[in-house]
């Protein structure tokens, strides 16, 4: 007895047990749905036969890449991806659920590493931050359903892992890999293109001599020419058989920018240390000045709301769509609440989080990730919600203040709550 509880405090920190535990939510739903042969209802599910069926014309004229003519968004790597991995196994739709599963345990696996090694978090935070990841709404859902998104945000996991990576060491082949992973994913997704911007900043932050830099910067370069070639051959951000935008005016790119930052709003509260959040309420109290710095992008936000830039919104945060919540202005009170208390976080991270790299990167990220919003043709939010659980996840590990127990009991909360987010949907 005395040998096994020995082995406990080892086993508790073992990397190969906690990325098995990795497995588990993925292992609970391929079991629940007889190997994948059955669906469930969850977000966007009918978007599953849209891309099979790409997946299907992909598979029919392997090895040759379906570069175009296709009813979709998405760039056409995800689909060459998913139908040269299902080939072997008859590229059926249970063999392309199988190997997205095998990206979505590899995009929480990928991201364990990022959180114990690259940001030296404890393992036991660095276990409990990417089963987070693993369980949150958008990510678990699509999974097993939308098909395309959980491959992306295995490469662009990849891509944040190596540009740490860099950054603890700065050697050229670790940007090279960033640079690769950057070229993958925008050929998958091309909002992701949002990625160069940590990667600038990284290339920038970390002292090299100035030849290597503007070496670095040409690797940089080389992993955006693949997308600027496919965008030439499409000639616009779409494929040429996805449906045309229904607006492209700039009302409703700050709607975007809106809802991205009410997910910002949400995620702070959740994840951010207790400890930081009450030195900023501190400093609030104390300094006119920082409550300026807090207000001003909370008040901005809020003119947006009611000047109607929203309109009419439906949202897939089943938090704000499904729960009955008094209007104001048209818009539900929780986007009142949530889009300014995003602009205040957002401005509070840039204020207090760029002197440290670390911070800087994920930072940026964000940045980058809310202006690509603005890119984007419509809304979508799973297009964000991953990225940014991700970097407030990374901001809580380096806050360079202590985690409590609150800051454990709110992620449990969170966790809690995406479970049955999930139980809800499906």
């Amino acid at each position: 007895m005395s040998g096994v509880a020995g082995r406990l405090p080892v086993l508790s920190d073992s990397r190969w047990a906690h990325l098995l535990m990795l497995a588990l939510p993925f292992a609970v739903i391929i079991v629940g749905c007889h190997g994948l042969s059955h669906s469930f209802n969850a977000f966007q599910a009918g978007d599953e036969g849209t891309h099979y069926q790409i997946v299907q014309m992909a598979v029919h004229q392997w090895p040759r890449p379906l570069l175009g003519s296709y009813g979709a968004w998405e760039g056409p790597l995800v689909y060459w991806l998913l139908a040269t991995l299902a080939l072997p196994f008859g590229g059926s739709l249970v063999a392309v659920r199988l190997v997205v599963t095998a990206f979505s345990w590899g995009t929480c696996a990928i991201t364990y590493v990022l959180f114990r090694d690259r940001l030296h978090a404890r393992p036991p935070d660095a276990l409990a931050l990417a089963l987070l990841l693993a369980i949150s709404p958008f990510f678990f859902g699509q999974s097993f359903h939308v098909l395309t998104d959980n491959p992306t945000w295995f490469f662009v996991v990849l891509a944040l892992e190596r540009l740490f990576a860099y950054v603890q060491r700065p050697a050229m082949a670790r940007l090279a890999a960033f640079a690769a992973c950057l070229a993958a994913a925008t050929l998958m997704r091309q909002v992701t293109l949002w990625l160069l911007a940590p990667g600038l900043v990284a290339l920038l932050s970390v002292p090299v001599p100035r030849r290597r830099r503007l070496t670095g910067l040409g690797l940089l370069v080389l992993g955006i020419v693949p997308l600027v070639a496919l965008l030439l051959y499409w000639g616009g951000p779409l494929p040429p058989g996805a449906a045309a935008a229904t607006s492209l005016a700039v009302v409703h790119r700050t709607r975007n920018l809106l809802l991205s930052l009410g997910v910002v709003g949400t995620y702070g509260v959740l994840m951010l240390p207790a400890a930081e959040l009450a030195g900023w309420w501190r400093r609030a109290h104390d300094h006119p000045a920082w409550l300026a710095t807090l207000a001003l992008p909370a008040v901005a936000t809020a003119g947006l709301l009611a000047a109607g830039v929203f309109d009419s919104v439906s949202s897939f945060l089943a938090l704000i769509s499904r729960v009955n919540c008094p209007q104001l202005a048209g818009v539900s009170l929780l986007w009142w609440v949530l889009v300014p208390l995003g602009a205040a976080v957002t401005a509070a991270l840039v204020v207090t989080r760029l002197s440290d790299v670390r911070s800087r990167l994920l930072v940026s990220a964000l940045l980058g990730l809310l202006l690509s919003a603005m890119a984007n043709q419509r809304w979508f939010e799973r297009y964000v919600d991953f990225p940014i659980l991700l970097a407030f996840a990374g901001l809580a590990v380096v806050a360079g203040v202590p985690l409590g127990r609150a800051d454990r009991l709110r992620w449990l909360v969170a966790g809690l709550i995406a479970i049955a987010l999930f139980l809800w949907i499906a």
